[in-house]
């Protein structure tokens, strides 16, 4: 991903009055995320290049983008300092979510953390109330629809939380989808030691139909996880067992929103979360969620999470 200078990547300063005080408080943010700093040159000259093919005005151009930033600055100021940290580690690498990328543009191996620092920052993030409550939609309803046995018993739980993870698309904000996998990526740190050869051949069986299973099919199972050890035979339960774990992550997030719409307060994190309107939780799927606080109490997280219903 190209990085330009810091000076050169901002807006025409005289397009917008609050133009300086934006770039000191972008500037004050991306000290603690550097992470940030290549995903907001690139949606910048996305962003540019987009109005420039639309004919726009070059002053409204700059203009709007002055606007963008405003916006995108006021969601990453709501969050608690190490959420926006763990949002610019998903952004930070674009080609992680592409099934097709050009492995010539992409930096060096992601360097995985040692197990002492994964479960250090597992902890940091479900510190907040809404991460906790994003753990717990896992534990509702994702994990359930993973597979445990049977043939596909060496893919690990890691291994699905981060395909689902890599799936979806990275976005500046915190929506429910968003909570729940940053959690999954803080509950997938193994991932990042395979190749990224091997990850993008694992992300495209992951996102395959039924009808895609054609060709030399070998090839494609000596590409993927060694540890995985599956044959062809196999490769059409990997596919089905892939789409129910979408189910999953779509169903946790659905979840997710309506136990933040049936809370009376919102601490934390939850306070972003509630900016998506959903009907209240039932009284079933909170007693769910009564029964895990019971059983992560240790976690301060869940701790407000209490407070909050």
């Amino acid at each position: 991903m190209r990085r330009m200078r810091p000076e050169s990547m901002w807006p025409e300063p005289g397009a917008s009055p609050s133009g300086a005080e934006l770039v000191h408080r972008w500037e004050a943010l991306l000290d603690k995320a550097p992470r940030l700093r290549p995903w907001v040159d690139q949606m910048l000259g996305r962003h540019r290049l987009r109005l420039q093919e639309s004919g726009a005005p070059g002053f409204e151009i700059e203009q709007t983008l002055w606007q963008e930033l405003a916006h995108w600055l006021a969601d990453f100021e709501a969050l608690p300092g190490f959420a926006v940290s763990a949002i610019a580690v998903t952004l930070e690498d674009d080609g992680a979510h592409e099934v097709d990328p050009d492995f010539s543009t992409i930096a060096a191996e992601p360097v995985a953390a040692s197990p002492e620092q994964a479960v250090g920052e597992l902890e940091t993030l479900l510190s907040d109330a809404a991460f906790a409550l994003a753990f717990h939609c896992v534990d509702a309803r994702l994990r359930p629809r993973l597979p445990a046995s049977g043939e596909l018993a060496r893919v690990p739980e890691s291994d699905w939380f981060a395909l689902l993870r890599a799936s979806a698309r990275p976005q500046p904000a915190l929506t429910s989808q968003v909570a729940i996998t940053l959690v999954l990526h803080m509950l997938s740190p193994e991932w990042a030691r395979n190749p990224a050869t091997c990850r993008h051949a694992a992300l495209r069986l992951f996102l395959a139909r039924p009808d895609d299973l054609r060709g030399d099919l070998q090839r494609l199972c000596s590409s993927l996880p060694s540890h995985w050890g599956l044959e062809p035979g196999q490769l059409a339960a990997f596919v089905a067992a892939a789409g129910r774990a979408r189910v999953g992550l779509a169903d946790a997030s659905a979840l997710c929103a309506r136990i933040v719409a049936s809370a009376r307060a919102h601490p934390g994190g939850l306070a972003l979360l509630a900016d998506s309107p959903a009907a209240p939780a039932s009284p079933e799927e909170l007693g769910a969620l009564f029964r895990n606080v019971r059983k992560y109490r240790h976690i301060g997280g869940f701790q407000q999470l209490l407070s909050a219903l």
